[in-house]
């Protein structure tokens, strides 16, 4: 006779109990706990105990662990009182019983002047581990009824930082926003910052609209050493207008602002969005000072920079496939601030000597390459975008071509073109004087650009590109009439390079005669 036997050996484990206690000491009925395996066998387990009032045996591996809880006197509303206990390292290397008590969490208090409650609040933590990084937070209504308490030894080894970010809404068109934190070797037992009117920079933003009867909505987003972005927070206002933040400048943070244009509400009530810009990288600002930055007003157009351009790749290591790439933002407003807008029709086709070689509905953004093989060939890159008049008054009509010649590379590689950017003076709704002279400051992108400029050719049209005139660049600048209150002026350019590689572009409506 045989008995079959087997047996499973399991890997180092050991018991961890957990209990929950609310604030009155006894058992909690409204809570979650959640433990996250960080280093050693223990990297990668994660379970959760939710609303199991009692001791509870888990069987875990040896390890270390994040322990995080939540405990809630009603969580169908935090601010009636909201426990967070963050246990940032529990090691498991034998049978262990962690007690969690929200009876040891202290209030968080942040206010900024004349204001004592946050619109919009956030804390978060990150742990630097062996399987990445790992965190956890909230992002709160305000920081009413919100407190807080760290458990467990201190994490000493500089892996540790927590971040505070909060919002206040002071009128209709200014608020305050703060951001502190940094390294720390504990999450904080509660949180107390009264935050003084000398601490602060001032930022007006400018909010334009070269369309009737839109609003608008800005943030700034703090950027804090070390830590993810922080939260953004606003009410929407009408648009064109200024919104004016105050906002903090201790612990080194940094702030990078967005703009979003708003239409009209949909079916929910819920306004479109139809463009939006932000900052091309978070700003360091001083207290004390006052800073300023405009979005969405003129002369909008192509942008050349960093990540941006036409681009080859490599063979595929696989297929063999090799690609081109238009990454170019159409739509850069005045300042430079790249983003994206609603458009109505876009088509980008693509030739080689002289040949299609295919054709899209991608207005450059680099979602839709074209297959394209090794051999040195002529190309020319054609793109025509359109935006509808209720979404903007101004460039409603974008055509690039870019003109090079290219052959197999051996990583992705940039290829030569150029676009030429128009500074007009130009109010939030891009419009001018009507019939007034304007100087225009002209600048070259990309490969044609400083000394490899071979030539520039400017022409204007003040008839919607029905007719063409030409327009001297003398010193770096056009100088032009405004056209008539209501009517637009068009803008079109040929750059070449002193390696033959021609671009031309053509702006519809670059500004309004106002």
């Amino acid at each position: 006779m045989r008995t079959a036997a087997v047996a499973v050996r399991e890997a180092e484990s050991y018991d961890l109990t957990v209990r929950t206690l609310g604030r009155d000491g006894a058992d909690a009925r409204d809570f979650a706990n959640t433990l996250t395996g960080v280093a050693g066998p223990a990297a990668g387990f994660q379970t959760r105990i939710d609303n199991e009032p009692g001791s509870h045996t888990l069987r875990v591996p040896k390890g270390s662990y994040t322990l995080n809880t939540a405990v809630y006197e009603d969580p169908s509303d935090y601010t009636k009182g909201t426990d967070w206990i963050a246990q940032p390292r529990l090691d498991v290397v034998g049978d262990t019983t962690v007690t969690v008590d929200a009876r040891t969490t202290k209030p968080v208090n942040l206010t900024v002047p004349g204001i004592d409650r946050a619109d919009y609040a956030g804390t978060y933590y990150e742990r630097d581990t062996e399987i990445g990084r790992v965190g956890n937070g909230w992002v709160l209504r305000g920081f009413a009824g919100f407190r807080t308490a760290h458990q467990g030894p201190a994490v000493t080894d500089g892996s540790l930082l927590q971040t505070w970010d909060a919002h206040f809404l002071k009128d209709a068109t200014s608020q305050y926003a703060v951001a502190f934190g940094g390294k720390a070797e504990t999450v904080a037992t509660g949180y107390t910052r009264h935050v003084k009117a000398e601490e602060f920079a001032t930022l007006k933003v400018e909010l334009g609209a070269s369309a009737p009867g839109k609003s608008a909505l800005a943030s700034p987003y703090a950027h804090l050493p070390g830590a993810p972005e922080g939260n953004g927070f606003s009410a929407p206002q009408p648009a064109p207008g200024t919104r004016t933040f105050h906002v903090s400048t201790a612990d080194g943070v940094r702030w990078l602002t967005r703009f979003n244009q708003l239409g009209a509400p949909d079916e929910w009530g819920y306004p479109a969005l139809e463009g939006s810009y932000e900052t091309a990288a978070p700003k360091r600002y001083e207290a004390g000072r006052t800073y300023g930055e405009r979005f969405n007003s003129g002369v909008f157009g192509p942008l050349l920079g960093e990540g941006m351009g036409v681009f080859r790749t490599a063979p595929d290591p696989v297929t063999g496939e090799q690609r081109l790439v238009g990454a170019v933002p159409l739509w850069a407003d005045g300042r430079g601030h790249v983003g994206s807008t609603r458009y109505s029709s876009a088509t980008t086709t693509l030739y080689r000597d002289g040949q299609k070689v295919a054709s899209n509905e991608d207005p450059l953004s680099g979602s839709e390459p074209f297959v394209v093989h090794g051999a040195d060939a002529a190309y020319r890159l054609v793109t025509s975008a359109e935006r509808p008049a209720e979404v903007a008054g101004a460039s409603t009509r974008i055509e690039t071509s870019f003109a090079f010649r290219s052959q197999q590379v051996a990583a992705t590689t940039a290829l030569p073109v150029s676009t030429v950017r128009f500074a007009a003076p130009v109010d939030l709704e891009t419009r001018a004087p009507e019939r007034t002279w304007a100087s225009v400051p002209v600048t070259v992108q990309g490969s044609a650009a400083g000394q490899n400029l071979k030539s520039l050719a400017v022409k204007v049209s003040y008839d919607d590109a029905k007719t063409w005139q030409a327009v001297p660049v003398l010193g770096g600048r056009i100088v032009v009439k405004n056209p008539a209150k209501g009517a637009g002026i068009s803008l079109a350019a040929e750059v070449t390079d002193r390696q033959g590689n021609t671009s031309t572009l053509s702006i519809r409506n670059a500004w309004i005669g106002g």
